[in-house]
């Protein structure tokens, strides 16, 4: 068996740093700042806006893809900023959140996911998955991007309304969890 070279092993080697970031950050604490919640979601359909509108229209396949993309993108971020903790401080109330668990386990199951779908697209079916799949690069990528636009913008909007309840509370005197 020949040795991998660093060219051949580097691909991997990138996207487990970035995870490895991401669950960092993610598992601390940190002050969320709830007037701000709408800032990421927005920069994120102006780029997929602007990539898009030079984009050809897609084909019925395609766009049913898009719309799937849209649909687990959401349930996913609307799991994503359930599982999210949001505390407060009754005194101050300056909010806090810390990413869970679950939550870094489901970011690292769709990065799994996405670099098995381009190991399997870039390597014609003789990578992991033992299939000859002839799939849309611009398709997937395009899934891919309205996937991250929706699990972004219903995870966001999600933190905003706890947020906006646990704000309630702890101004009207209720208790706050």
């Amino acid at each position: 068996m020949d040795s991998m070279t660093t060219a051949q092993v580097l691909p991997y080697i990138v996207p487990l740093l970035v995870l490895a970031l991401v669950v960092r950050r993610a598992l601390r604490s940190r002050t969320l700042k709830m007037e701000q919640l709408w800032v990421f979601p927005a920069v994120l359909i102006f780029v997929a806006g602007s990539v898009l509108i030079h984009a050809p229209v897609p084909g019925p396949v395609t766009l049913v893809g898009l719309v799937v993309a849209l649909a687990v993108g959401g349930f996913i971020g609307w799991y994503r900023g359930r599982w999210t903790q949001i505390t407060i401080d009754p005194q101050t109330h300056v909010l806090s959140s810390q990413g869970s668990i679950a939550s870094t386990i489901l970011i690292a199951v769709v990065f799994g996911v996405r670099y098995a779908l381009e190991m399997a697209v870039h390597n014609g079916g003789m990578g992991p998955l033992p299939l000859n799949l002839h799939l849309d690069v611009a398709g997937i990528t395009d899934g891919l991007m309205f996937f991250l636009v929706a699990m972004m913008s219903v995870q966001r909007i999600e933190m905003y309304l706890r947020c906006r309840k646990l704000l309630e509370e702890a101004r009207g005197g209720g208790i706050v969890s």
